[in-house]
């Protein structure tokens, strides 16, 4: 017995040991702050301080002052674009003061901004060059969506009733422009305001993306340059002799909204919601049996529940038997996104060709939904007089398909009816048709579910026609002209079918199709 009491109070004494030292090292973290600066003493705002390995951060103010919380052991990560990075161990003390170092390799890069290009050392506005290793391994084949997270100030801004994010924008500066806050894009010198342009190009196409951000752009680009601008290059064939090259690039991924749904009641734990807000309000629960009917006490300063009884069919109709439907499970599903592109290149001392197919296919996470993209991307030049004159081309084809989330007949998102809609009610009566409300005590929305298989046929079709060809003469040496000519077409038809049915106490009488342009 003696032992045994031992035993339990070593294993006591170790539990107080382990959570004094938690605490110790809880107690352990201090305030540490500091100043950022530069070379020349200036403070530098926007920097990213960072506790190695967690999510705690800050950024510093305008005078490139920060505060952060950290423990002795912890190590600060300080990052800024155009600059190296530093890592300072934080150790005993609570202030720590850092000079930054301009990164000279990204200084020394040529930075298309306009007519021409020049080292970023020399610019004076705002300028990022995005890394293209990461979009082209981007699975969503939008160049768009690879750049999320890639460049400081930059946001996109995703319409999620797109499976693809084809209604994406880009925001430089954020939303607070009044009216349209898209930036330009100038891809290859033919500049558009059409954020579809650029998404539809396949990101083993893209040489490279830079970003104009302040509003000194305006200087070249005029007022349209206003919300920044963002200058796309297109690669070519190269000069690679006689060669010729083939390269193919495929990504799949498997998509799910599982993680982000929300937890929702089953058709008991409802009726129990239900009658703990009759109870409340002191008003009889079984005052309407159509859904629900209780077993209770009746008692309602010590009320308790005994049963909760589901009416068996929904507005006594035999064929619509009662359920237990969670909405959600049955309105999305697993999805898959591939994207495959194939570049043909050739080239000579004079001339080079590439050649590029794209496929983006996205079945949609929500039924019936989907998202399909053909491409076909040209860019040729040639030389001639000893490569004094240049003649060129970059020209793009695009054409997608897209069948969206749909709406019910009260106008409502069919999304919104996978999260509210009563788990009485089935998916489907015993004929096999499509459940819907049908009694008192039912809002007026339909089955989600149905709603989106009567619309699967709806269809918005986009197509477009983009680039340039251009001639370019060397008149003296360093001096020279060129010319171009762009073009920029697009049209779109969206094909919208309206079947008749009727779904419970709900229904569309005659069938109607719209075309749009």
């Amino acid at each position: 017995m003696k032992k045994k009491i031992l035993l339990k109070l070593g294993h006591l004494t170790g539990c107080i040991v382990v959570m004094c030292l938690l605490s110790a090292s809880i107690y352990a973290q201090t305030s540490i702050t500091g100043t950022v600066r530069e070379k020349d003493g200036t403070g530098l705002v926007g920097v990213n301080v960072v506790v190695k390995g967690t999510s705690n951060g800050t950024i510093t103010d305008v005078e490139g002052r920060y505060t952060i919380v950290a423990s002795p052991s912890d190590i600060l990560v300080f990052s800024f674009v155009g600059y190296i990075s530093q890592e300072i161990g934080v150790g005993n003390r609570s202030t720590i003061d850092i000079e930054l170092e301009a990164d000279i390799t990204t200084l020394q890069e040529i930075v298309v901004t306009g007519y021409g290009g020049e080292k970023k050392a020399d610019l004076m506005g705002a300028v990022a060059v995005v890394d293209m290793k990461p979009l082209i391994n981007n699975s969503t084949g939008n160049p768009m969506q690879g750049l999320q997270g890639r460049v400081a100030g930059l946001y996109i801004e995703k319409n999620g009733g797109s499976p693809n994010g084809e209604n994406s924008r880009i925001l430089i500066r954020g939303s607070n422009t009044l009216g349209n806050t898209d930036p330009l894009y100038v891809i290859d010198g033919v500049p558009t305001k059409r954020p579809e342009v650029f998404q539809s190009l396949p990101a083993s196409s893209i040489e490279s993306v830079q970003i104009l951000k302040d509003a000194s752009a305006a200087s070249i680009y005029g007022s349209r340059a206003s919300n920044g601008v963002i200058i796309v290059t297109t690669k070519d064939g190269g000069g690679r002799g006689e060669d010729l090259s083939i390269t193919i690039n495929h990504s799949t991924s498997i998509l799910s909204t599982k993680p982000q749904r929300v937890k929702m009641l089953n058709a008991e734990e409802r009726g129990r919601v239900l009658w703990e807000g009759a109870v409340n309000d002191k008003t009889n629960p079984n005052a309407n049996t159509n859904i629900y009917s209780y077993d209770w006490n009746e008692d309602y300063d010590n009320p308790i529940l005994n049963k909760v009884n589901i009416t068996p069919y929904l507005g006594g109709d035999p064929t619509v038997p009662a359920g237990d439907t969670d909405w959600q499970d049955e309105s999305y599903e697993t999805a898959t996104l591939s994207s495959t592109d194939v570049s043909i290149a050739a080239g000579s001392a004079n001339s080079s060709l590439l050649i590029n197919f794209g496929y983006v296919k996205n079945t949609g996470t929500f039924v019936y939904t989907g998202y399909d993209r053909f491409s076909t991307r040209i860019n040729a030049n040639t030389r001639f007089y000893k490569n004094r004159l240049k003649l060129g081309i970059n020209a793009e084809i695009s054409s997608s398909s897209e069948t969206l989330g749909s709406n019910d007949l009260g106008n409502s998102p069919n999304t919104a009816q996978a999260i509210t809609l009563a788990p009485t009610i089935p998916v489907y009566t015993t004929t096999g048709e499509f459940a819907g409300p049908l009694g008192a005590g039912y809002s007026d929305r339909n089955n989600p579910v149905g709603m989106q298989y009567r619309n699967r046929w709806d269809d918005l079709g986009k197509s477009l026609i983009f680039g340039n060809v251009y001639v370019e003469a060397e008149l003296v040496k360093n001096l020279i002209f060129k010319s171009s000519l762009g073009y920029d077409y697009s049209t779109a038809l969206n094909k919208n079918i309206e079947l008749a049915f009727q779904e419970g106490f709900l229904g569309r009488q005659v069938n109607s199709l719209l075309k749009a342009n």
